[in-house]
């Protein structure tokens, strides 16, 4: 698991409450649950989480898991 990836894991199942077994990289993050206000709380922990910058829009509603881990590797990277 890349470091990108347990930080998205830890966030949403700390931080969301979101059950570990329904983070897959093809779930979207609205069938997550989470809401406009949710995702920009995403956003800023996964900030503080890995140090990169990450726009709102790479965490959109209907941003998958994996699309969002994608794009937190490529910044890292």
């Amino acid at each position: 698991m890349s470091p990108a990836q347990t930080a998205v894991t830890a966030v949403l199942t700390q931080k969301f409450e979101v059950s570990p077994e329904s983070i897959r990289p093809e779930a979207t993050l609205e069938s997550l649950g989470l809401d406009s206000l949710a995702l920009a709380e995403l956003t800023l922990a996964l900030q503080e989480e890995l140090g990169v910058p990450v726009e709102e829009d790479e965490a959109a509603k209907h941003s998958t898991v994996g699309e969002l881990v994608a794009a937190l590797n490529a910044k890292r990277a």
